[in-house]
């Protein structure tokens, strides 16, 4: 299957809570002009401050994935007014239908909701006395208006250390805070560590109380596929209350915790919604069922586990389960930021907060300061990526100054600097704070029609948030600083440097060819990449192939990867020797960056084919004991992509068996399912029965084992595989199809069942000795719905109506094709 159709798939496959990846359509068109009765979806508004407004304001398409960085607004110049609250600064002087279209006297010159909320700052200024002035457009007449501000300061440059504005901000939103439930669920365990870090001994009983509620149901009310998030979250707010309080009755609940945590572990080192499945032999730390790896989720978990073992708890399976996960997210370091699941990690400096929350996990860890200072730094540089993110933002906002702050006071300081826009833009004037969600926008309208927008981010307080980044300076717990080394610290230099790489992607545009590839030596991995992107695009370029060619091979590592990349960018056939050369370098990284660019090269592939092959088949290297060096191989799955699918497979056929055989052998035992996926339309269209006869024992093991890691897309080198065999009709394909239908317990098999049946039943009365295998198979998807694997229900009937209508087909058929059977059978017999 193609792996841009993978990706999309992907994408749209996430949907389970507290997740859900929205589709909604932002706008994609040239901002209108709201004067003029634009027909827009008036959902879509963000809060505009404590001005007691909401407003729709243009947004850009939704390509938070493509490199966009969430600046969803900047091209809008206009404010429609949507929703004015009772009561509130704005009420009597704005209404809705009201269009603003500036400031402080003058016309929106830039993005307009970025400069509301600066004019909001500045009219917050004890200097302005709260006065905002800005200009409304109403009924075909444009005049200025003033709206009475509350004087909250400004921020101190430190802030939101050593500033009385934060502190005002602070103590207003503790009094929103403290009213809300205190639940003993992963969002309330949330509440709980924000009224921790205010360091207040009046919130001590109730933090006691959920302390009770939630070791008195530790494991209840948590689905079981979903525990990861129930459980992580409950053990950190367990863990900081104790490491405060020294309270001893909550230490067995931590402990229960974090050891279920540490054997719930996978074998990299991940977690998915839920806990990792047994291993084959019936052990721990398995793979991750699919759905897959969920580092959202995994984070906070592992980070827990840590904890765990601050507050003494003491078990075999603690330092194993440390060890597991700073080494697989010790993986991204000086690459990019963590990635959704056990994949390449993503070309952004943050990405809903999972280089914030590794930073926390280093800094806890505390062996690996360079990796802890890296995460802080990625994060200081996100200040431009924090309404990006799966499912939303807000988990960006929740860990967005921690993750920076761990980085020190100057890094805090930069990165609450290029934010604090967007603090005050999400501050009401009750001292609340709203939810605007990127991709799951909604009107959210209260019981007194005075807020619309969304209260929460799934159940998370905004309220928790916002106490939490302005409790940093108190230091109360871990999370917000206590205890903290300086070793991870930022200067003042580096904090500043990583505000400047965090804008690179618009100043690029204005920089020379030279400064561009200065650009390769940045610390930021994210940097190197828009440089080589940017160079492409200039006049220059082509001159610079024997350069590039020359500093792909060269002394310094971030030039050698920024070069590679370019040369990919560039799809130029003249450098294919050097990235074949590449893919065996010890830089293991440079590996990736090179099948990357050959990947891209497509056609011009061709000529070179055998020598790729070769390669591919050379660096392979067993999943099992996992090389933590490149723990998924990933180097492969680029190849995989550039080899088997597109235009270069078809050119595949033709190339000596010698050297395509032992590629594909490789590809089918990579760790990644994503890079076994790749196979799947070559098994299916491109192999001759010559090429099944020859890869039958192998393309058997493929059906038979799942791939390891990234388990969502272990089954379609598995679908691909099993219709190889039946499509020249071997025999061995009926009980592999049964085989490989027994273990479609997970996400989407309801769909995979059925697809199966429909191979089996083609062999027809041929397939008769297989009724009896099939009629257990009912049994076993029955079986697994009691066992809690799979639901029951609808999805569960397709799946066993599809085995009993091949049964049907089966006994009624009256075709009886010859069948093939494997000459070499090794591997064969006995199926797991």
């Amino acid at each position: 299957m193609n792996r841009k159709i993978i990706r999309v798939l992907f994408f749209i496959s996430l949907i389970k809570i507290p997740g859900i990846f929205s589709l909604k359509a932002v706008e994609t068109t040239q901002p209108p002009d709201l004067t003029r009765d634009a027909k827009i979806d008036r959902e879509l508004t963000y809060n505009l401050g404590a001005t007691g407004l909401r407003g729709w304001i243009h947004t850009k398409p939704d390509t938070h994935f493509d490199g966009l960085q969430g600046r969803t607004t900047t091209a809008s110049r206009q404010i429609l007014i949507t929703h004015v609250a009772l009561k509130s600064p704005a009420d009597g002087v704005i209404r809705v239908d009201d269009v603003i279209l500036g400031s402080g006297g003058k016309l929106f010159a830039d993005d307009a909701r970025k400069s509301i909320a600066m004019a909001i700052q500045e009219a917050e200024k004890e200097s302005n006395g709260g006065v905002l002035l800005l200009t409304r457009w109403r009924n075909g007449k444009t005049d200025e208006v003033r709206i009475m501000l509350r004087v909250m300061g400004t921020y101190a440059l430190t802030a939101p250390y050593n500033c009385p504005k934060s502190k005002k901000i602070f103590e207003e939103a503790c009094k929103v805070l403290e009213k809300e439930k205190l639940e003993a669920n992963w969002h309330g365990s949330i509440n709980g560590l924000a009224l921790l870090a205010t360091g207040r001994t009046e919130y001590l009983p109730r933090l006691k109380k959920l302390s009770r509620d939630i070791a008195g149901a530790m494991f209840q009310n948590t689905r079981r596929d979903m525990g990861t998030w129930e459980i992580g979250y409950r053990n950190l707010f367990l863990c900081e209350y104790y490491l405060v309080t020294g309270d001893q009755e909550v230490l067995p609940a931590i402990r229960e915790m974090t050891v279920a945590l540490a054997k719930g572990q996978s074998m990299y080192g991940t977690f998915g919604h839920g806990f990792a499945a047994r291993t084959p032999e019936g052990g721990l730390h398995g793979s991750i069922p699919p759905y897959g790896p969920v580092n959202q989720a995994g984070l906070p978990a592992n980070l827990a586990i840590i904890l765990g073992k601050k507050c003494g708890v003491i078990d075999e399976e603690i330092d194993p389960a440390i060890d597991r996960a700073s080494k697989f997210f010790g993986y991204f370091f000086d690459k990019g930021t963590i990635p959704y699941g056990e994949h390449e990690p993503w070309p952004f400096h943050d990405n809903n907060g999972k280089s914030a929350m590794a930073a926390h996990l280093f800094a806890q860890e505390g062996k690996h300061i360079e990796q802890a200072k890296f995460f802080a730094r990625m994060t200081v540089a996100s200040y431009r990526s924090r309404e990006c993110g799966h499912t939303g933002q807000g988990f960006s906002y929740l860990w967005g100054a921690l993750g920076a702050n761990v980085g020190g006071p100057e890094a805090l300081a930069a990165f609450f600097r290029e934010s604090s826009w967007h603090f005050d833009l999400v501050r009401r004037c009750d001292g609340s704070f709203t939810y605007d969600g990127g991709e799951q926008y909604g009107p959210g309208k209260t019981e007194d029609n005075t807020y619309f927008g969304q209260s929460s981010y799934y159940g998370l307080s905004p309220a928790a948030i916002y106490v939490l980044t302005y409790s940093i300076p108190f230091q109360n717990i871990l999370l917000t600083g206590r205890g903290a080394s300086q070793a991870s610290w930022l200067t003042k230099f580096e904090a500043l440097a990583a505000v400047t790489s965090g804008r690179f992607d618009t100043d690029r545009k204005t920089m020379t060819v030279k400064q561009l590839v200065g650009a390769f030596r940045d610390w930021s991995p994210v940097v190197r990449s828009w440089a080589a992107e940017e160079i492409i695009h200039r006049p220059e370029a082509t001159s610079l192939i024997p350069d590039l060619m020359k500093m792909a091979e060269g002394p310094d590592k971030h030039e050698r990867q920024g070069a590679c990349e370019t040369l990919g960018e560039l799809k130029t056939p003249q450098a294919i020797p050097v990235l074949i050369r590449l893919l065996s370098h010890e830089d293991r990284w440079l590996r990736y960056k090179a099948a990357k660019a050959i990947r891209n090269l497509g056609k011009k592939l061709v000529p070179a084919l055998p020598e790729i092959l070769a390669a591919v088949a050379k660096t392979a290297e067993p999943y099992q004991p996992i090389t933590w060096a490149d723990p998924v191989q990933l180097t492969h799955g680029q190849l995989a992509a550039g080899l088997f699918t597109g235009p270069v497979s078809d050119s595949l056929t033709s190339v000596d068996p010698k050297l395509l055989y032992p590629a594909i052998r490789a590809i089918s035992t990579n760790a990644d399912g994503m890079a076994r996926a790749q196979l799947r339309e070559f098994f299916e269209s491109k192999l001759r029965l010559e090429d099944v006869e020859a890869l039958a024992s192998d393309i058997y093991a493929a059906i038979k084992t799942p791939s390891p890691a990234d388990t969502m897309f272990g089954n379609e080198i598995r679908m691909g595989g099993f219709k190889a065999l039946t499509k020249f009709q071997f025999k061995e394909g009926i009980d592999a199809g049964i085989l490989f239908a027994k273990t479609q317990g997970g996400h989407g098999s309801e769909s995979r069942t059925g697809e199966i049946m429909l191979e089996i039943a083609k062999y027809g009365s041929a397939a008769k000795d297989s009724i009896p295998q099939l009629r257990e198979l009912v049994d076993e998807l029955n079986a697994q719905c009691k066992r809690g694997e799979f639901p029951e229900g609808e999805l569960n009937n397709r799946r066993v109506s599809a085995v009993e209508e091949a049964i049907k087909s089966i006994q009624t058929a009256t075709s009886h094709p010859e069948l093939r059977s494997i000459k070499n059978r090794k591997g064969l017999d006995k199926p797991e």
